[in-house]
C-alpha cells in the first residue's frame, strides 16, 4: 500500500487493528467478571487477566498518537482549532448520550443493576453531562473518557503554538504529569475531588507517550518495527507475570500501570505503524472491522455481556461444553451488538455531524452544487 505523503490523508489500517486487539482486551476483562458471577461451575478465566487491562493503555497511548499525528501541518491554523474543537466533541459526546439516555429509565426502576460498588449511586447530571464524578457513570467504562476530554484540551492549548516547538511542550507536559502523579502519591485517593483525580491519575501519561510516538514517526523514524512490537507485548507480559508473582495482587498500582503497561504499549504502537509505513505489515488485519467499531463496542460491551450473563444464569447448565457454549455467544453478543451500534447509530450521526464542520463549511464549494 503506497502511503499518501499527507498525514491527515492517511488511514494506517494497523492502528484500527491495534483498536480491535485493545479493545479485545479490555471486553475478556470484562468477561472474566461476567463468568464469575453468572455462569455454573466451570471457569476459562482467571484472576491473571486483568493483565489485559493494557488493552486500556493502548487505547490510550493510540489516541495521543493519532491526534497528534494529523494535527501536524496545521499548528496555529484557527481553522483547524475550530474544526478540532467540533471533532473532538461530536465525535465523543452524541454517540455517548445516545447510547446513555435508553439507561437513565433502567436506573431510575431499578438501581440495583449499577454501580454495586458504590452503594448503587450514579449522579445522573454528571452522567449524562459527561462530568467527572465521585461514582461510575451509568456506562462503567466511560470514566476513561474524562482522561480523553482532559488531553484534548490539552492538545488544543499546543495547536496555539508553532509546530517545531512540539518537542518542548511535550516535555513541559510530561513534568507537568510528573508533578499531578507525585500529588497523587501524596494525597489518600479519598481525598480527592472528582475533577482532581483525572487531573493526578498517572494513566494521563499513555497520552504524553502517544504524542512522543507521532514527534518520532512524523520526523521519519520507521526502523526496529518488529523488535519494539514482539519487545513491547513481551513487555507486558513478563512485567506483569513479575508483578503479580511479588505482590500476589492482580490489578495493578496506577504507578506501576505507566511502567508495565504503559512504556511498552508505546512500543507497540511505534511498532505497528513503523511496520507499516516500511514493509507494508498490518497488525492484526482481520480485527480492523473491530477496530473501526471499537468506541461504540467499547462503550456497549459491558451491557451486553452482563445481559448475557443474567439470562445463562436462570437458564444455563453446568459442564464444560455449555460453559464454552456460553463464552462463545456472549463474545459473539458483545461484538454484534457494538457492530451493529456503529453501523446503524454512530456511523450515520456522526456522518450528519461532519456536515456541519466548521472546515468543511468554510471551504468554497464548486459551481453547481
Amino acid at each position: 500500500m503506497n502511503m499518501p505523503t499527507s498525514p491527515s490523508a492517511e488511514r494506517l489500517y494497523g492502528i484500527q487493528g491495534l483498536r480491535g486487539f485493545a479493545v479485545l482486551l479490555v471486553f475478556s476483562v470484562h468477561l472474566y467478571e461476567v463468568e464469575r458471577r453468572f455462569t455454573h461451575g466451570p471457569r476459562v478465566f482467571d484472576a491473571w487477566i486483568h493483565g489485559a487491562n493494557s488493552g486500556l493503555d493502548i487505547f490510550l497511548v493510540v489516541s495521543g498518537f493519532v491526534l497528534t499525528y494529523l494535527a501536524f501541518g496545521h499548528f496555529q491554523s484557527v481553522e483547524y482549532r475550530r474544526s478540532y474543537v467540533y471533532a473532538r466533541f461530536t465525535r465523543v459526546y452524541p454517540v455517548y448520550l445516545l447510547y446513555t439516555l435508553p439507561l437513565v429509565p433502567v436506573y431510575l426502576m431499578a438501581p440495583q443493576l449499577f454501580n454495586a460498588s458504590a452503594g448503587h449511586e450514579v449522579d445522573l447530571l454528571r452522567t449524562l453531562l459527561l462530568l467527572p464524578d465521585e461514582q461510575l457513570p451509568l456506562i462503567p467504562v466511560a470514566w476513561t473518557l474524562h482522561h480523553e476530554i482532559y488531553f484534548y484540551l490539552v492538545l488544543f492549548a499546543l495547536l496555539f503554538f508553532r509546530e517545531e516547538l512540539l518537542p518542548r511542550a511535550i516535555a513541559a507536559w510530561f513534568v507537568i504529569t510528573v508533578l499531578l502523579a507525585v500529588w497523587c502519591w501524596h494525597v489518600p485517593r479519598e481525598q480527592q475531588g472528582a475533577f482532581e483525580k483525572v487531573l493526578v491519575n498517572p494513566i494521563n501519561f499513555n497520552f504524553v507517550f502517544g504524542m512522543v510516538v507521532a514527534w518520532l514517526v512524523r520526523q521519519g523514524a520507521r526502523r526496529h518495527g518488529w523488535a519494539c512490537l514482539l519487545g513491547g507485548i513481551a513487555w507486558i507480559v513478563v512485567g506483569y507475570a513479575a508483578y503479580y508473582s511479588a505482590t500476589g495482587d492482580d490489578w495493578l498500582d496506577v504507578f506501576s500501570e505507566v511502567y508495565i503497561f504503559g512504556i511498552p504499549a508505546a512500543l507497540i504502537t511505534y511498532g505497528v505503524v513503523a511496520l507499516e509505513r516500511q514493509h507494508q505489515v498490518v497488525f492484526a488485519r482481520p480485527l480492523v472491522w473491530v477496530g473501526d467499531a471499537a468506541y461504540s463496542i467499547y462503550l456497549t460491551h459491558t451491557m451486553s455481556i452482563v445481559l448475557a450473563g443474567r439470562v445463562w444464569r436462570e437458564i444455563g447448565t453446568g459442564g464444560w461444553p455449555a460453559h464454552l457454549l456460553f463464552l462463545a455467544g456472549a463474545i459473539a453478543f458483545g461484538l454484534l451488538v457494538g457492530k451493529l451500534a456503529y453501523e446503524f447509530i454512530e456511523k450515520p450521526l456522526l456522518k450528519v455531524l461532519r456536515r456541519y464542520d466548521p472546515a468543511r463549511r468554510a471551504r468554497p464549494q464548486p459551481a453547481g452544487t
